[in-house]
């Protein structure tokens, strides 16, 4: 076996190291010689050849899966970056040593303590380790990634990648002002190491002082980070959290740890705030809606965006959402704040991503001046109050705006029979064909509207005290967060054509629209409405539309840049004209199908709350019709 190894390497310049011993025929190498070599031959591609090679020679009553022995190699470890010559100290001296660096016992003294009345057997592992990973540091940083690989069953909990740490950092670094405090999370030694090299000496670093916190202590006790009393005042606090915080963790306990982050900010604190996004997003039960409601109520959430999978080590396939909270800038009512959502789903995190996703949700926390003059890449804005009543998913129109961005037309027929057969026992799929035609170029609003295909017809400034429940339906811009809510407000159409003799109702086939918070639109699909201003209309000449369709007009519109003007930039995808009719019927029965569904699925929730409500009050009880003695009962 020796032989076979210094044959297969003959012919490097840098010969494999000799065997130390030959048993039964196998080779017995030294461990630290055969890592060296890998490091000067660049065998292995493995750039963390000595520290894996020191980390393979453990004790054989050591394991990284052990959370309580991992915890007194760190303290070792962290030790030896304060203490000469740790290896010639008695377990006595050693212990000694722990108290008088940590007399507190916050960071360490009790896992050296435990460790020296054991005889301090890992005292040499623990400096071998050192040598290896070049500094204390490092080897602290390889031990924490050794155990979290040891752990896979951690899930949500478990190791953040690095595109993921990278992207908290920046956040928080956008967040941070000179004199600042950061409270970094208390249980992620990589995140919290990465963001305390990244702040400046103008800026403060506060950790609680609970036992979930001593593994990110000792990380920076080595790294010669200096922590500030967790009680000490400052002017402005931005918090660092990450959940959840254990592995068996549900959405409630997440929830609740986010809302807790949310109440623990004072008015000009700010945090950034990181967790899955089947929490922090996705759709969740009844309870689990209003719970994320009251967070969204305090109206501090700024930012919201979802992540692509593969940024938790132990939990590959789920996605991650960030959620940036704080007040902005100026006096602003909770009732007019904004929200930035992105969608990044489809998206890896790169350099470039990261920076224009921060620069997007930073803006949501500026003033209304900040959101007209940023030029957003992935982020739109909707009003906070709009995500508190919104059931299903909170980056709904984002989503689906990043799966067109990043489909490839050729894969469209594939995907369109995959859609088609998933929705077969609901709805008849449209008939299609796959074909390679031409189809007119999107088109910039104003080119368009001088093309004559299109007509901006502005909304009308209506007198508030006029409006009331009876007469002519009213379209106002808040309704377009919520087009279920339009028909509320109403306006008495004779006092309406008094005060406004030449104002237009609008048409079947009409676009109502909006440029600010957000953008949004909505078709109106049977006309003779009033729009209030500042919510617009967009016509299509139905005698000659240029490839325009409504719907894809109001899909284009919402989410697209906005602010006052911004119709004018945007461009408006079309088809070729023997498509519009189909197109629209499609369109019409898949709207049509949905309402039935959301209608029923409306009826269960109200079905299943009220059985809740009848059994937890006493006022039915629940017959078990599997049960004899209650099905006797019923007869």
């Amino acid at each position: 076996m020796a032989s076979m190894w210094r044959s297969r390497f003959a012919s490097s310049s840098d010969p494999f190291p000799r065997a130390v011993d030959e048993r039964d025929g196998r080779a017995q190498f030294d461990a630290q010689q055969v890592a060296d070599w890998l490091m000067r031959t660049s065998h292995g591609n493995n750039p963390e050849a000595r520290a894996d090679a020191a980390a393979e020679a453990s004790p054989p009553d050591f394991s990284f899966a052990d959370s309580q022995a991992v915890a007194e190699l760190e303290a070792l470890i962290a030790l030896s970056a304060h203490v000469d010559d740790l290896v010639v100290l008695t377990p006595s001296g050693i212990e000694e040593a722990g108290a008088e660096l940590d007399p507190r016992d916050i960071t360490l003294q009790a896992e050296i303590a435990a460790h020296a009345r054991r005889g301090a057997p890992w005292v040499g592992f623990a400096a071998h380790l050192i040598d290896a990973a070049y500094s204390p540091s490092a080897a602290l940083a390889h031990v924490t990634q050794r155990h979290a690989a040891s752990r896979r069953t951690a899930g949500s909990a478990g190791q953040l990648g690095g595109d993921a740490i990278a992207l908290i950092v920046e956040a928080t670094l956008a967040l941070v002002r000179e004199g600042d405090a950061v409270r970094l999370d208390a249980r992620d030694a990589a995140l919290s190491a990465m963001l305390a090299g990244k702040l400046g000496d103008d800026v403060s670093i506060v950790l609680p002082e609970d036992a979930e916190s001593r593994r990110v202590r000792r990380q920076l006790l080595v790294d010669g980070h200096w922590l500030a009393d967790p009680e000490e005042p400052a002017p402005r606090f931005v918090a660092v959290s990450r959940v959840p915080a254990r592995c068996d963790d549900d959405v409630a306990s997440i929830l609740r740890a986010v809302d807790e982050v949310s109440l623990s900010l004072g008015d000009s604190d700010a945090a950034v705030v990181i967790g899955p996004a089947r929490a922090l997003v996705d759709p969740l039960t009844p309870l689990g809606e209003r719970a994320r409601a009251d967070i969204l109520r305090s109206g501090r959430v700024r930012g919201i965006a979802r992540l692509s999978a593969g940024l938790v080590d132990s939990a590959v396939r789920e996605s991650l959402a960030l959620w940036v909270l704080g007040d902005p800038a100026g006096d602003v009512p909770p009732a007019e704040r904004v929200t930035a959502v992105a969608d990044l789903t489809s998206m890896p995190l790169t350099a470039a991503t990261r920076t224009d996703l921060v620069s997007d949700l930073m803006a949501g926390m500026g003033s209304g001046r900040d959101l007209r003059a940023h030029q957003f890449r992935f982020a739109r804005f909707v009003r906070t109050t709009s995500l508190q009543a919104r059931s299903g998913s909170l980056v709904t129109s984002a989503t689906r705006k990043s799966v067109l961005a990043t489909t490839r037309t050729a894969e469209l027929p594939v995907l369109l029979d995959l859609a088609a057969d998933a929705i077969r026992d609901d709805i008849t799929p449209v008939e299609i064909a796959p074909a390679s035609h031409d189809v007119p170029r999107p088109a910039l609003v104003p080119d368009l509207i001088e093309a004559r295909h299109l007509r901006r017809i502005p909304g009308v400034r209506l007198d508030p005290d006029l409006l009331g429940s009876e007469g002519l339906i009213v379209v106002t811009p808040s309704e377009l967060d919520d087009p279920a809510s339009i028909g509320r407000t109403r306006i008495d159409q004779l006092a309406f054509a008094a005060r406004n003799p030449n104002a237009q109702l609008t048409r079947a086939g009409d676009v109502v629209f909006r440029t600010s918070p957000s953008a949004a639109a909505w078709v109106d699909a049977d006309g003779s409405k009033v729009v209030a201003y500042p919510a617009q209309v967009l016509r299509i000449d139905m005698d000659d539309p240029g490839g325009l369709v409504p719907e894809v007009v109001a899909a284009d519109i919402t989410g697209a840049t906005a602010g006052p003007g911004a119709w004018k930039r945007w461009t408006l995808r079309r088809v070729t004209p023997q498509v519009i009719a189909p197109l629209r019927r499609a369109l019409a029965d898949i709207a049509t199908t949905r309402e039935h569904l959301e209608a029923r699925a409306s009826r269960l929730s109200n079905y299943a709350a009220l059985i809740v409500a009848g059994a937890t009050s006493g006022a039915v009880t629940m017959i078990d019709i599997n049960n004899a003695v209650d099905a006797a009962t019923t007869r």
